[in-house]
């Protein structure tokens, strides 16, 4: 009998086209991640131990941060290498229209968490005898998530508009109504 198994089927991650980064972005990440572990790492030695070492409570963020340096650091080896083995400048910098991109997407996003503290409010109303609060989250996160989608997206403008009134309002209700929690964008 056959194991359902089979060995031609392998995980090739989350994207299996996407193959791997440009060598020097993995150099950045690996730096980025190196410089988190230390300063993690710095922080949970400097934490009080009332007992002993064993059960000091900067043992499991030390050790954390210790495993994301020790990954971090093959992952700039790993990079270095790729780096050593190839001299065209795509290999080396990547999908530059890509990176571009990922930039615009970035700095939309910063716009969002920026125009949710800028334009903070809060409006109470009542609809059919329940108390709803109407903050900066929704009108903010309902723009941004249109642009992103209109940039990002080819569908049609009406459908863009939909899909993000329609998680704008779902997140409002979970989380104002299911999990009683506030939203951002208020006071």
């Amino acid at each position: 009998m056959t194991s359902p198994i089979s060995d031609d089927i392998k995980f090739e991650g989350e994207d299996a086209n996407a193959g791997n980064a440009a060598p020097i972005l993995d150099l950045i990440a690996a730096g980025f991640l190196i410089a988190t572990a230390i300063v993690v790492m710095v922080a949970s030695l400097r934490l009080p131990v009332p007992g002993s070492a064993l059960t000091a409570p900067g043992l499991l963020p030390f050790l954390a941060a210790a495993s994301l340096a020790a990954m971090a650091v093959v992952l700039g080896h790993s990079a270095l290498r790729r780096r050593s083995q190839t001299d065209d400048e795509t290999q080396l910098f990547g999908d530059l229209e890509e990176q571009k991109r990922m930039l615009v997407l970035a700095a939309m996003v910063g716009a969002y968490i920026l125009a949710l503290q800028v334009l903070a409010f809060q409006v109470y109303f009542d609809i059919a005898g329940v108390p709803f609060v109407l903050s900066a989250f929704q009108p903010v996160s309902f723009i941004a998530l249109t642009a992103i989608m209109h940039v990002f997206w080819r569908g049609s403008l009406w459908t863009k508009t939909a899909i993000a009134a329609g998680w704008t309002l779902m997140l409002t209700l979970t989380f104002q109504k299911l999990f009683n929690i506030p939203l951002p964008g208020g006071f």
